[in-house]
C-alpha cells in the first residue's frame, strides 16, 4: 500500500511539474512569431509547467506574480521591447511597482536596454519614481554605469534620489 501511495504522489508531482514546453519557452523569450505559430497550431494555452505557469501567463498584463512582478517587469528585465510594447498597448501599467517598489523602468535601466527605456518613457513611465531604497532609475543608470541611459533620463527630467530630497 505504501508503495502505491508513493507512486501515486510521484505521478501527480511529475504531471503537475512538467518542463516548460517550446510554447512556454517562446512566450518567455518574447518570440512573438513563435507564439503566434504555436497558437495557430492549436497549442494548449492552459498547459502548466513546473512553476505552475501557462505559456500565456504574461498575457494577463496587470496580474502580479511572485515578488509583485507584472508581465511588464519580466519583459523589461529581459529587454524585450516588442513584448513590452504589446503589453502596454493592452493596458499594462508602466508604473507598476514590485514588492521593492521597483518599476519596469528601473529594470530596463539596470539591464542597459535603451530602446526599451525610450519606449517606457514615451509611454509615460515616471523617470523620478523611487524604489524602497529611495533609488530612481537615474541612480540605477549611475550605479550600473550606463551613461547613455543616464543622459536619456536627464533629458526627460530624471533626477537622483538625493536630488529629489
Amino acid at each position: 500500500m505504501k508503495k502505491l501511495i508513493i507512486t501515486t504522489i510521484a505521478a501527480v508531482v511529475l504531471v503537475g511539474c512538467g518542463e516548460p514546453s517550446d510554447f512556454h519557452k517562446a512566450a518567455g523569450a518574447g518570440n512573438i512569431e513563435a507564439v503566434k505559430q504555436h497558437l495557430a497550431a492549436g497549442a494548449d494555452v492552459n498547459a502548466i509547467d513546473r512553476r505552475g505557469w501557462t505559456p500565456l501567463h504574461q498575457a494577463d498584463v496587470r496580474k502580479k506574480r511572485s515578488g509583485g512582478w507584472t508581465p511588464l517587469h519580466y519583459a523589461a528585465y529581459g529587454g524585450h521591447k516588442e513584448i513590452a510594447e504589446l503589453l502596454i498597448d493592452n493596458n499594462a501599467d508602466v508604473s507598476a511597482k514590485d514588492q521593492h517598489r521597483t518599476t519596469p523602468l528601473h529594470y530596463v535601466v539596470a539591464g542597459a536596454h535603451k530602446k526599451a527605456a525610450e519606449l517606457l518613457i514615451g509611454k509615460g513611465a515616471d523617470v523620478n519614481t523611487k524604489d524602497a531604497a529611495g533609488m530612481t532609475p537615474l541612480d540605477f543608470s549611475i550605479i550600473y554605469n550606463h551613461p547613455e541611459i543616464a543622459d536619456l533620463l536627464r533629458k526627460h527630467g530624471g533626477k537622483t534620489g538625493e536630488e529629489l530630497k
